[in-house]
């Protein structure tokens, strides 16, 4: 019984966070509409089970539209009839399993589902340039007979995929190639008529000498990334065998642009495809289907993408990239990306390429993981119920990065503001805040937070700080809070601490790798992917969160949804220094909590 109120507590939040985020209300009226509450395109969830739970039924029943939205842990069917909807529920809701724990699939009927076909707001990347049936199929039968290679002959097994490297082994850890070990196996000759075809299609770009042949079976894919700018050349070559495959491309302004990449098609990257926007494939084993429809504008016609719901499924595919090496710095005129950028290191970074990796790796994530993330924070930290107790009556409480609103009090005699940047987690923060008075909720930038200076009697700006990506951005945070608080004012501050060896944060069975440590380099800043529940290796570095379902439940290992944040972890007295830098703030004190470094600190009764 416990459990089941449990289940059903679980349900009544995610109905409510489906009204609040996407004005979809779940109803106990049945209906052709379902909601599968825990399981989604995050949680591994793939329309193959959709179809043998259907045929477990009967083969007569028509398979339903299966709607499942980037990055949700829930998705949708619509049946062609309510008849067969009632049927699949009673079925298989609460008795269905969905992963290898044996945890339930739950649904709920929903009056109406989301029309997920995506139109494509942008064209193709300048510079990228997709030759379809760039070979014979002959051809390709030749090329994955001769690159389909065993596993054991392999120059190495990724986590992701087989790869094997040709004139210089491709360094993951580092993006890059050791230009003074090449290998014994060049290109190898059956590669030779690209080159001249190529030139027929107007390409005159030489022969390359590296060559790297990635094998990804159906689920697999590659994390999204742009190749090293000063390691390379300014073109860049894909040839896909065996499969299509639809490739993402992310611009740092925020521009995202499906590719659909043939089987024989040779992709060509230059220009701002080469150096200005990221790539990578979702480790899924279908695709969706992108159509390209003539729509009326006006008074002539406009061809646009779209992406619909409907499904492809993977195959194999083999991927032959080849590139050509360099030595020196990178020349390119795209900065934000390049490896090259003078000024190398988190303290020093210019603010426009700050500001472009914390949108990427920060402020993107955040909406996409909002659901999630306010699912995995129920409590306030008690340094903060500590630090809040004795706020006497009519006090004015600022909480600056709230999140979704769990440190806000339950009193009804001060008045609170929750600032929150992300609109997802402001909705999170909305239901939560509704039932108290004196409590409300904005949108706001920490760094220009645009509300009157000295109007608060205490600040909390709990994990936020290490958000930001150099340091005159974190310097230019505290400026603010401390603009905000009154004379005598307080703040509590926390960030996250490079030393984790005093926390429950590591596991001990895990370790950390400092070898072949996979970077990202995004403005100069080379940036390492983080280990999880592991000790901080780096003070710059790219923390995963991975996606689970609305149940909590560690997920089976199909693959799933990866997404990077950016983190600032602090040294000793780094907060506390920062802190003192700011003109008529005084540091009470610093202390270390729970992986955490904290400041309390006070402003000048004087200022």
């Amino acid at each position: 019984m416990n459990e089941e109120k449990k289940v059903e507590r679980k349900r009544k939040r995610f109905s409510a966070r489906l009204k609040s985020s996407k004005g979809i209300i779940c109803t106990d009226t049945p209906g052709p509409n379902i909601v599968l509450c825990n399981s989604g395109q995050a949680t591994g969830l793939e329309k193959s089970f959709i179809v043998k739970l259907i045929k477990s039924l009967s083969s007569d029943i028509q398979v339903p539209k299966f709607i499942a939205e980037k990055g949700e842990s829930h998705s949708y069917l619509l049946f062609s009839t309510t008849k067969n909807a009632i049927l699949f529920y009673n079925t298989f809701n609460g008795k269905a399993k969905i992963d290898e724990n044996g945890t339930p699939l739950y649904m709920s009927f929903v009056e109406r589902v989301p029309n997920n076909e995506f139109i494509c707001q942008h064209d193709n990347p300048q510079g990228l340039f997709l030759l379809d049936n760039f070979i014979s199929i002959e051809e390709e039968e030749h090329l994955i007979k001769y690159f389909d290679w065993d596993e054991d002959i392999v120059s190495s097994n990724l986590k992701n995929r087989q790869v094997k490297h040709y004139g210089y082994e491709f360094r993951y850890g580092t993006n890059d190639v050791d230009l003074n070990c090449p290998l014994a196996e060049k290109i190898p000759d059956v590669c030779d008529v690209l080159w001249t075809r190529l030139k027929e299609h107007g390409f005159d770009v030489g022969v390359p000498d590296q060559l790297t042949v990635n094998k990804y079976k159906p689920g697999q894919g590659i994390p999204s990334h742009v190749d090293r700018h000063s390691p390379f050349g300014d073109t860049i070559l894909s040839l896909s065998l065996g499969s299509a495959v639809v490739m993402d491309w992310r611009h740092h302004s925020g521009k995202t642009v499906p590719v659909l990449v043939e089987r024989r098609c040779l992709l060509i990257m230059k220009d701002e495809a080469r150096y200005d926007w990221q790539h990578g494939i979702q480790p899924r084993t279908w695709d969706p289907i992108i159509e390209t429809r003539s729509v009326q504008m006006g008074n002539n016609d406009k061809l646009i993408k779209v992406v619909t719901s409907d499904t492809v499924a993977r195959e194999t595919r083999i991927s032959l990239t080849f590139r050509w090496t360099r030595s020196g710095p990178c020349q390119c005129n795209f900065k934000t990306l390049c490896d090259s950028v003078e000024k190398g290191n988190s303290n020093d970074i210019e603010d426009e390429l700050a500001s472009n990796l914390e949108e990427l790796h920060v402020h993107k994530v955040y909406e996409q993981i909002a659901g999630h993330f306010s699912t995995t924070r129920h409590k306030p930290w008690p340094k903060v119920v500590e630090f809040l107790e004795g706020l006497p009556p009519g006090a004015v409480l600022l909480d600056l990065g709230a999140g979704n609103g769990k440190n806000i009090l339950r009193r009804n005699d001060i008045l609170q503001i929750a600032g929150e940047r992300s609109s997802g987690l402001l909705n999170e923060c909305k239901q939560y805040t509704q039932s108290i008075p004196g409590a409300d909720c904005l949108r706001l930038d920490l760094l220009y937070p645009g509300l009157k200076h000295s109007c608060a009697d205490v600040v909390i700006c709990i994990a936020v700080i290490h958000h930001f990506s150099s340091k005159a951005r974190r310097l230019q945070a505290i400026c603010a809070i401390s603009n905000l608080l009154r004379p005598g004012g307080r703040a509590l501050i926390t960030v996250w601490a490079k030393d984790q060896t005093r926390s429950n944060y590591l596991c001990k069975s895990k370790q950390s790798q400092t070898e072949n440590e996979h970077l990202i380099t995004v403005g100069g800043l080379d940036l390492p992917i983080h280990e999880n529940r592991t000790q901080f290796q780096h003070n710059d570095l790219l923390v995963p969160w991975k996606l689970r379902n609305i149940s909590g439940n560690k997920l089976s290992d199909k693959p799933e949804s990866t997404l990077l944040r950016y983190y600032h972890v602090f040294e000793e007295d780094e907060l506390s220094n920062l802190c003192k830098e700011v003109p008529g703030l005084y540091v009470i004190s610093s202390f270390y909590e729970e992986g955490n470094w904290c400041v309390v600190c006070e402003k000048n009764i004087t200022i």
